[in-house]
């Protein structure tokens, strides 16, 4: 079976100066369609810089990123991310959050009755639907991460890359976004890939 997304040998070599630090060295991974895959290690291990690749933000020094065969070394809309610190825009309510990648994706495909109808799937997919109107101070850390996901769900990725997605949340809320996202994917069948220096967040989730 060919494989969905592919690294070829990644290499990844920072240099400021006269300075060169490797950060990876000859990655090869391969991943199927709808594979849940985690990605374990300590702090500045290079997990992160291998997301940043996959997600086209960052060039490899040598190799490439295959995504149904086809080279990626750019951002695009089949690939979204949630970062850690969720990224919402402070001055956009909720819905207008997730509004800006629907519009910005499906702006000719879709019309503007149904890119609303989206809109609201999609937070209604997360739980989010009854804040749709609230701005991200007004809502909770947990929230927020909620709206982070609706948002990249919302532009269809082929692949979801998730940076450590609930690191920053307490315990009891981490635990439920944890079996929203398992939940997520057995619903959606997604290729997610997931950066964790948690162990058991690893296990449980791929």
């Amino acid at each position: 079976m060919k494989p969905y997304l592919k690294l070829d040998h990644i290499d990844k070599v920072f240099t400021r100066g006269n300075v060169s630090s490797e950060v990876l060295k000859d990655i090869n991974l391969t991943l199927a369609k709808g594979e849940y895959v985690s990605i374990i290690g300590h702090s500045g291990c290079g997990k992160s810089t291998m997301l940043n690749i996959i997600a086209g933000l960052t060039t490899a020094t040598m190799g490439g990123v295959l995504l149904e065969d086809r080279e990626v070394n750019s951002p695009g809309p089949d690939r979204a991310v949630v970062f850690q610190n969720h990224s919402l825009l402070p001055w956009l309510t909720v819905y207008q959050n997730v509004q800006l990648g629907v519009d910005k994706v499906f702006a000719r495909s879709k019309s503007k009755k149904e890119r609303e109808a989206w809109i609201v799937h999609n937070l209604n997919l997360v739980q989010m639907t009854h804040a749709k109107d609230k701005r991200p101070s007004e809502i909770s850390g947990g929230m927020k991460q909620r709206v982070g996901i609706a948002r990249a769900l919302a532009m269809e990725p082929k692949v979801l890359l998730l940076d450590e997605p609930f690191g920053a949340l307490d315990a009891l809320t981490r635990a439920h976004l944890q079996d929203s996202v398992m939940a997520l994917h057995q619903k959606l069948g997604n290729t997610i890939v997931m950066i964790t220096h948690d162990v058991d967040e690893a296990v449980l989730l791929s």
